[in-house]
């Protein structure tokens, strides 16, 4: 097992990484985005994709490795500080979920709001928040710029925005 695989292993572990139905599958992907977000590069690449942001190799990587990797004992392995704190961000969205959202929709729309926002130019949105819950809305209808305005709120509050620039 090399570092990489290792170093998935264990991101994947705290992150509760798991590939059994769709919204665990979405739900990896999205976390995986936002820790990706914080500065914490695991090297996948994404495009927007009917859910929002998708990697189409971190869902090969996951299909080849989740099994092993996730019953792995990495426990002699200690990953940086800023790591682990990024993860426990991610992690932390969720306590911030409210009712009308499910698990899947919440980080599906963190991490829709994020990709936008940090894609602004290709998308050719202002720096307007208008702009982004718009933009946001118009390939997403189930949500609205209520819920745009809270979740981006939340990214906010939680330090996504800003965190790389």
């Amino acid at each position: 097992m090399n570092n990489i695989d290792i170093a998935n292993g264990i991101v994947f572990q705290k992150l509760h990484v798991s590939k059994e139905s769709f919204d665990d599958r979405l739900i990896c992907q999205k976390k995986v985005y936002l820790l990706q977000s914080l500065g914490t590069n695991l090297g996948y690449t994404y495009n927007w994709y009917v859910r929002g942001p998708y990697s189409p190799a971190l869902t090969t990587y996951v299909y080849s490795n989740l099994e092993l990797l996730s019953h792995e004992n990495f426990s002699e392995y200690k990953l940086a500080q800023t790591v682990e704190k990024n993860i426990q961000c991610v992690q932390d969205l969720e306590k911030e979920k409210r009712s009308d959202f499910t698990v899947a929709s919440w980080y599906e729309l963190l991490a829709s709001l994020m990709y936008i926002y940090n894609n602004r130019e290709s998308w050719n949105i202002d720096d307007k928040e208008e702009s982004l819950y718009s933009a946001l809305t118009s390939h997403k209808p189930q949500f609205n710029q209520e819920q745009c305005k809270y979740a981006f709120g939340i990214l906010k509050s939680k330090r996504f925005i800003g965190a790389t620039e």
